[in-house]
């Protein structure tokens, strides 16, 4: 049998996403693709791992934000260090932060949600391969980017946004004083920020805070 000759099995794909008319434009465009075959979508986490988990995909394709939080990071941070699934992060937010991010935690790819539905079914096709679709464009622009903070810090960051106090933030986060001094010196120091406004500003033009 030739190298042409060989039959290579479809790559799996389960697509996660929390706008039911992203996954099914996603799902169309993967089940159209005669290389790939849709074999699962969710729309939440906890779903998202029971899925992975037991149908072992070869590529998920994973909106960053699910529910109004990063739960798309954070599941593939859960996930990270594996050869398979490979993640292709989708996202409507074009952060650089959340390009480093999703960089750093493993992902083989970033795609805006207004990429055309070809170019996500190539770079699905492209990751699976082991390749990786971050551009130099994307590259320059993480290795620009500020780390994006932890969870606590952006529970904290939000809090200083609305205009709340050390005292409000203790109470609201149940934190002991001591504590939110040390996150907000930290996030300070990290940021070069010279007062809350400033850190404030950051925190939403990085996206990591709602208006």
């Amino acid at each position: 049998m030739t190298q042409a000759e060989i039959v290579r099995p479809p790559i799996r794909v389960v697509a996660i996403d929390d706008h039911p008319a992203v996954l099914d434009a996603i799902g169309r465009a993967v089940s159209d693709r005669g290389t790939m075959t849709l074999v699962g979508v969710v729309r939440d986490r906890d779903s998202a791992e029971r899925l992975i988990t037991e149908l072992d995909p070869d590529v998920v394709v994973c909106d960053v934000q699910l529910g109004g939080n990063v739960d798309g990071l954070r599941l593939l941070e859960q996930f990270a260090g594996r050869s398979r699934p490979i993640f292709l992060m989708l996202s409507a937010y074009d952060y650089p932060s959340l390009f480093r991010a999703a960089h750093e935690r493993g992902a083989a790819g970033y795609l805006l949600k207004t990429s055309e539905l070809g170019d996500v079914v190539e770079a699905i096709e492209l990751v699976a391969t082991g390749a990786a679709v971050f551009t130099s464009a994307d590259m320059r622009r993480v290795e620009g980017a500020p780390r994006r903070p932890s969870d606590r810090e952006v529970e904290v960051l939000g809090l200083v946004a609305s205009g709340a106090t050390n005292e409000e933030i203790r109470e609201s986060l149940g934190l002991s004083l001591k504590t939110v001094e040390s996150h907000l010196h930290r996030l300070f120091d990290r940021y070069g920020a010279m007062n809350r406004t400033e850190l404030a500003v950051l925190a939403l033009r990085e996206g990591w805070i709602e208006p």
